[in-house]
């Protein structure tokens, strides 16, 4: 296990922890985090370092610029830029994944399998369908957040619609960059800019969108590559039933030759307790699609 470093095509140093099994391996998993998270905090992370390369694949999991709220970020220049999810605008997540994607080809990686976690599902989901990347060859969703129906539901509307409004008038002003006074869930500061790219109308957040089935699922239905999609009876980051929300993706993926939908009675968002069947179930759908192949 090592930590490793990698240099963005905007010049931006980001960290990585990677682990790899003792036998030589041409898989590997890239693990994307989600909202303002970070390469190492959740439960499951220490669990798939040791599993996933026991069962003979390699696992990289990442920090992005939207780690953390607020991160000062060193560029190869010396100098420091503030970004974080408070400052993160989700279109350039493409950039963090190109060049850990190409970090590990260079390394003789010929099976890449994205994973991610809550937003970190829109964006691995989000680069597959605009890259179409023939070095991936699956897309692992865990959690994968329904954004804007995380704050069009009833309960958040009130608080979104308010948000809207001060952004907007925030960077009208030139002050996009400015904090909004309200935090984001009561924890996640977000500039007005951030909030807009991220919840607005045109959000390219937009992609899981089981609340409001009027957004679409254009992102999906772009993806050709398989699919494994793995929620929880009790995840908040979905808003509505999982089995259902599986459903719909299925009805979705109709270009991808395999999408399989598990859920887990009684998980929780951080899937703290089902660490060990998040890796089975990982494991048995990489092993079916290798066979395959």
């Amino acid at each position: 296990m090592e930590f490793i470093r990698v240099t963005t095509s905007d010049n931006l140093i980001l960290q990585g922890l990677f682990s790899e099994p003792k036998a030589s391996t041409d898989s590997v998993i890239l693990h994307i985090h989600g909202m303002s998270g970070n390469f190492w905090e959740n439960g499951f992370i220490k669990t798939m370092l040791s599993e996933y390369p026991k069962n003979g694949v390699a696992f990289l999991t990442v920090e992005t610029r939207g780690s953390e709220v607020i991160r000062f970020f060193g560029k190869t220049d010396g100098n420091f830029v503030k970004i974080g999810n408070a400052y993160e605008i989700f279109e350039e997540c493409t950039k963090d994944i190109q060049a850990w994607i190409d970090l590990l080809s260079k390394n003789g990686y010929k099976r890449i399998y994205l994973q991610g976690h809550s937003l970190g599902c829109s964006k691995i989901a989000y680069y597959q369908s605009t890259k179409n990347d023939r070095r991936v060859k699956a897309l692992l969703f865990i959690s994968a957040a329904d954004m804007l129906g995380l704050v069009l539901n009833p309960r958040d509307l009130p608080l979104h619609t308010r948000h809207i409004a001060e952004s907007e008038n925030l960077v009208g002003k030139g002050k996009g960059g400015e904090l909004l006074p309200d935090a984001l869930w009561a924890t996640n500061q977000v500039s007005a800019k951030t909030y807009l790219n991220f919840f607005s109308k045109t959000a390219k957040t937009a992609i899981f969108n089981y609340y409001d089935a009027k957004l679409g699922f254009a992102t999906i239905k772009t993806i050709t590559i398989p699919m494994l999609s793995i929620f929880g009876t009790k995840d908040d980051g979905i808003v509505t039933d999982p089995y259902k929300s599986n459903e719909i993706l299925k009805e979705n993926a109709i270009k991808s030759p395999k999408f399989v939908g598990v859920v887990f009675d009684g998980a929780q968002h951080s899937y703290a307790g089902f660490e060990d069947q998040i890796v089975e179930s990982v494991l048995k759908f990489i092993k079916e699609i290798e066979v395959r192949s």
